[in-house]
């Protein structure tokens, strides 16, 4: 009966696009300390080392979480405990010009190092935050971004 289910399932995702998992891995998480959670659409996951980055995904921290972030154009995100971050918009394509970075911090202590984007298209990479102190050198930002 498991068998029947599961292929049931399958088939079913197979056939409707709208359940279908995300296109095209952005990036992954690459350090984890503590907890952490992965949102994506209305499933949410712990998150673990080595797991995949989509568009639309949503990252948490707990109390005494941490996360490294790596995007596939080298930009890296850390979240400090209590964070909260979700990647908005990310295309990299230098093949066909297409650069996009959108992420909104929505609260929390993070830490952003640009990578390819930032370096090829400037204008193409936003960083959303609503009341934030912002600490900038170069192309490594320290943001925290009170509740």
């Amino acid at each position: 009966m498991k068998t029947f289910a599961w292929g049931l399932l399958l088939t079913f995702l197979a056939v409707s696009p709208s359940y279908a998992l995300p296109a095209d891995e952005i990036g992954h998480i690459h350090t984890l300390r503590g907890t952490a959670s992965v949102t994506r659409g209305t499933l949410s996951v712990p998150a673990t080392v080595g797991a995949p980055l989509y568009c639309g995904d949503l990252v948490r921290t707990g109390e005494s979480g941490s996360v490294g972030l790596v995007l596939t154009d080298d930009t890296t995100i850390s979240l400090g405990p209590n964070s909260e971050l979700c990647l908005n918009e990310y295309a990299f394509n230098p093949k066909e010009g297409r650069f996009s970075l959108v992420v909104r911090m929505v609260k929390g202590t993070f830490v952003y190092l640009s990578g390819l984007i930032a370096k090829l298209a400037q204008d193409a990479v936003q960083l959303l935050i609503p009341d934030a102190t912002i600490g900038i050198r170069g192309t490594k930002l320290l943001i925290h971004v009170e509740e």
